[in-house]
């Protein structure tokens, strides 16, 4: 079905105050209401739009599916709107990214009305997202904006990135890494001050910043922030600090929900599902040929054959590779610590480079089995994401999630998205309902 109606809605109407008491509701113990999705004929073609919608509706019949798009794709998803009960909202021209999950977050009010937080600090490249919540409260259809309780939206007072925080048993878990916009901004400096993480006082600054930054995090989710890793313990030597801040830096320019799953268990702990470069390598190692073929024709990368397999097996092997591997060891042995379950799931890097046209783009792309959105509906835990395309990796996953009491759904990938490293996770926002089901 397509959105439309006499007088539209204005969103310079619906924006409101920033005030605390709203309620971030993104856990996964809960059943998801709606899915946003943005999906630009830039990135896709109405037969890949079509092929990932209409897997989301056979695995989700009753709920909402919102697609932000531009005229060209509009037009191309128009036919197949009804049959999938569609909601098509057309962006008039704006030129925005895939990934709604990054610039807004959707919550609710004290009085259980949907609210669209805005994130303040845009990102490079993708300033026109700014207005991508204020485009979904202007474009709702009457009948759901009605039922959400007649949306807002409002601008966080504080700097986020949704791919960087991870709610789950109460809390709001993230990494040192999900804190550098507003830590840089405290202490008053442009980039990451590494070449004083040699000096306990140099630890001691960025640590007590990323501190604050976490407190005002806390503030805005309403609930507690903790670390999915260690950090360096007041007191503690400058050598021991450093090292360990050196692990963590192996998590730079990754997003945690690439990384991490936090799935909740009912009668037993809840499970940690962290991504492994080790386990990347295992799957590699074993995968038959006709995957090989798979991978290269799935991802339209140029190699084959031996010199397809030699080339994606090194990318696991080098020195980046081998950091974000120890940073990830260090957040399984911290999160177990903590009290979860901790499996592990594959996880692989393809380098630009590979692709049949790079077109310019530079270092790596992840497939990666972590992406996803979980819900629990009727009593039942299950999660939806990106197939990979890799039978062997998508059974790998299956099993992790289903030994963690969850089922997985992979649709097919957008796979443009996924080449910018925008997963499932990323390339969707959700509304949940308000009370468990």
């Amino acid at each position: 079905m397509v959105a439309g109606s006499a007088a539209p809605r204005q969103s310079a109407g619906r924006r409101v105050p920033y005030a605390p008491g709203l309620r971030f509701t993104d856990d996964a113990e809960l059943p998801l209401a709606a899915s946003v999705y943005s999906l630009p004929s830039f990135f896709f073609d109405a037969v890949a739009a079509d092929a990932f919608l209409s897997a989301v509706r056979k695995a989700a019949p009753d709920r909402e599916l919102l697609v932000l798009t531009d005229p060209p794709l509009y037009r191309g998803l128009e036919p197949r709107a009804a049959a999938l009960r569609l909601r098509l909202l057309e962006t008039h021209g704006r030129s925005y990214s895939p990934w709604p999950r990054d610039p807004f977050s959707l919550v609710r009010s004290a009085e259980g009305g949907v609210v669209v937080v805005v994130r303040p600090n845009l990102q490079a490249g993708r300033e026109e997202d700014a207005y991508m919540g204020a485009e979904l409260v202007e474009d709702l259809p009457e009948d759901v904006d009605r039922a959400w309780g007649r949306v807002t939206w409002t601008e966080a007072p504080v700097p986020f990135h949704n791919g960087q925080i991870l709610p789950a048993e109460g809390s709001a878990w993230i990494t040192l890494h999900s804190l550098e916009p507003r830590i840089l901004a405290l202490l008053g400096i442009s980039r990451v001050p590494v070449e004083t993480f040699g000096t306990a006082v140099g630890i001691a600054r960025y640590v007590e910043a990323a501190g604050r930054a976490a407190r005002e995090l806390s503030d805005l989710w309403g609930r507690p922030v903790r670390f999915v890793h260690p950090l360096p313990a007041p007191g503690r030597d400058a050598a021991a600090g450093s090292d360990l801040l050196r692990r963590i830096g192996g998590g730079a320019g990754y997003d945690l929900d690439s990384l991490v799953t936090l799935l909740p268990g009912r009668r037993r702990p809840s499970t940690a599902l962290v991504a492994d470069v080790t386990a990347g390598r295992e799957l590699l190692a074993r995968l038959p040929a006709a995957e090989w073929s798979a991978l290269r024709s799935g991802w339209e990368l140029a190699p084959e054959g031996d010199k397809l397999a030699a080339a994606v097996t090194a990318a696991q092997h080098t020195s980046r590779a081998g950091q974000l591997d120890a940073f990830l060891d260090l957040t399984a042995e911290h999160l177990a610590a903590e009290g979860f379950r901790v499996r592990r799931l594959p996880l692989l890097s393809i380098p630009f480079e590979l692709l049949r046209d790079p077109g310019g783009l530079q270092g790596e792309f992840l497939l990666t089995w972590n992406n996803v959105v979980a819900e629990t509906r009727n009593g039942n835990l299950r999660a939806e994401g990106f197939s990979s395309l890799l039978p062997s990796g998508d059974r790998a996953a299956l099993e992790a999630f289903s030994a963690a009491g969850a089922r997985l759904d992979l649709f097919p990938p957008l796979t443009r998205s996924v080449i910018l490293n925008g997963g499932y996770r990323c390339a969707s926002n959700h509304v949940r309902s308000a009370n468990r089901r």
